[in-house]
């Protein structure tokens, strides 16, 4: 760890690549990387996947996909905008501002791990300034320097094999982490992830409720695909684990990556189309991006309706993940952390316009990408749309928010209800940052935002066990075919602790219409095995 840590200090050393922008609200960059920042006496950091990972062959020159909705410039207005509630909250952290440093980790680890080094280098910089600080008001002189804030904690980010890699780094420097959707059972583990939380459940909960569908419908011989990677990886093995031990028989067994090319996909299929007609479930324990790869592979491999997925929480009921693939999705059952939707965030989201939001310095790129037109005599104009801008546009046009955006909110008030109940018992009777939270003790936050217990956004009680997970409760939801050109996600059942629910005439017309999944069929009376 010693030779590590020698090794961040120097890399860390040169603070003169990012420079300042603007007064209250600043977008930063090294060579490629951008950055939003919101000031505040306490800054609490974030990652979110602002564009898509690099596709396959642009991985080894961290070269970020395209802007990202939902999963990108939404989180991003999420947090500025619950900041700006909180702020302005009188009963939480009076007379203390939380600000706030958002960076994209483009749903990749090297990515986010460099971003990571970065907020890093600002809390090692910090720590020298307040150092110099001490020896000049010692010496009686000087005019100390005044640089950033460190993060004092992160907010995300989404995928669990980015978040272990980002709390690898984090827990040398004693900065907890709040995750909103990085599942992985690897993550409860203490001993190895000290300081992450998350307000989502570890995956064998939904490992178990996956089982359970599968079980209802006595599918006793499916394939099983994930992505590769921490999150379909170990949500998969305890699936089979699992599975198993009620006699699910798994006919094929498979991993690709999300961002694989169009052969890994077409090979996929027909491996999984070999163990036809027998094995039709396919249990696919997948982020968003690689069901819709296999989605497409199943459009050139013309396989409608020869697969029934059943999906996890990375499908949910994304619309993103079946756009264009209606019909090789129809049919499919997936699991969805249950969320309410977050009527005031759309308030907020759907008046923002280019000419006034200032502060977030992805979104003219994302308008120019969501419209397919250009901003024109704009710094930031993208001339490869030929269309302009009429200022006309609205983000009203096919909006669908973001399914975690109550799980991102959560995250950010557990780190402010942590802080707050932080600052009460190390400040009693002060208003603001006393001297006891100068600097925030990382180690003691923790045990704070370990005790944290509130009203979450949609109603819920969010609250952390001992491996600083949240309770588990899943939506399980049927993409269907509502009429020759509508699909929706249709809301079918419910899972928690005390089992699965399930609308079985919402999925199906009748019993004879389950699809069948199995080696062989049951033998008839007088009839054996042979």
């Amino acid at each position: 760890m010693g030779i590590l840590l020698f090794f961040l200090v120097a890399l860390l050393g040169d603070n003169n690549r990012l420079t300042r922008l603007g007064t209250l609200v600043h977008a930063q960059s090294n060579e490629r990387r951008v950055l939003a920042h919101m000031p505040g006496d306490i800054t609490i950091g974030a990652l979110f996947s602002v564009h898509h990972q690099p596709p396959a062959d642009k991985v080894h020159e961290r070269k970020c996909g395209a802007v990202r909705e939902q999963y990108g410039i939404q989180r991003v207005e999420a947090m500025m905008h619950t900041l700006d509630r909180i702020n302005a909250d009188p009963n939480i952290l009076p007379n203390i501002t939380l600000g706030c440093e958002i960076r994209d980790s483009c749903w990749h680890s090297a990515v986010a791990l460099e971003q990571s080094i970065e907020f890093i280098r600002d809390t090692l910089v910090s720590t020298e300034e307040e150092e110099s600080m001490s020896r000049c008001s010692a010496n009686g002189g000087g005019i100390p320097m005044k640089g950033k804030k460190p993060i004092v904690g992160l907010i995300g980010p989404g995928s669990s094999s980015v978040a272990i890699q980002v709390q690898n780094l984090l827990q040398l420097f004693n900065i907890p982490q709040i995750a909103y959707s990085a599942t992985s059972m690897d993550l409860s583990d203490k001993s190895l992830y000290k300081y992450f939380m998350r307000v989502v459940p570890s995956d064998a909960q939904q490992a178990r409720a996956m089982v359970d569908i599968v079980k209802r419908y006595n599918w006793t011989y499916v394939s099983a695909i994930h992505t590769e990677g921490n999150y379909g990886e170990s949500g998969m093995e305890a699936f089979k684990e699992m599975a198993a031990k009620e006699g699910i028989c798994i006919a094929h067994s498979d991993k690709i990556y999300s961002n694989a090319g169009e052969q890994s996909f077409d090979r996929l299929l027909e491996k999984l189309r070999s163990h036809l007609p027998k094995a039709r479930v396919v249990a696919c324990f997948c982020e968003g991006m690689t069901v819709r790869g296999i989605l497409k592979a199943m459009r050139r491999r013309r396989l409608v309706g020869e697969f029934l997925l059943v999906g996890s929480d990375g499908w949910a009921d994304r619309y993103d993940v079946t756009d264009g693939y209606q019909k090789e999705a129809a049919g499919g059952i997936t699991i969805k952390l249950q969320s309410a939707y977050v009527t005031w965030f759309d308030d907020y989201y759907l008046n923002l316009q280019p000419d006034t939001n200032q502060r977030n310095p992805w979104f003219l790129e994302f308008w120019q990408h969501r419209f397919q037109c250009r901003l024109k005599g704009h710094p930031q104009e993208n001339t490869k749309y030929n269309r302009t801008c009429t200022k006309k546009e609205s983000l009203r046009l096919h909006y669908a928010q973001d399914t975690k955006m109550g799980f991102v909110i959560n995250a950010i008030y557990s780190m402010a209800y942590g802080l707050h109940t932080m600052q009460k018992a190390l400040c009693p009777g002060y208003l603001g940052l006393c001297d006891a939270m100068r600097p925030i003790d990382g180690r003691k936050l923790l045990d704070f935002l370990m005790r944290t217990n509130f009203t979450g956004v949609s109603g819920e009680v969010v609250l952390f066990d001992e491996n600083g997970d949240s309770p588990g409760r899943y939506e399980i939801m049927n993409f269907k075919q509502m009429s020759e050109e509508d699909y929706s996600y249709i809301h079918v059942g419910s899972w928690d602790n005390r089992g699965l629910k399930m609308d079985d005439e919402e999925i199906w017309a009748n019993s004879s219409a389950i699809i069948h999944s199995v080696c062989s069929d049951p033998c008839e009376r007088a009839q054996i095995k042979v």
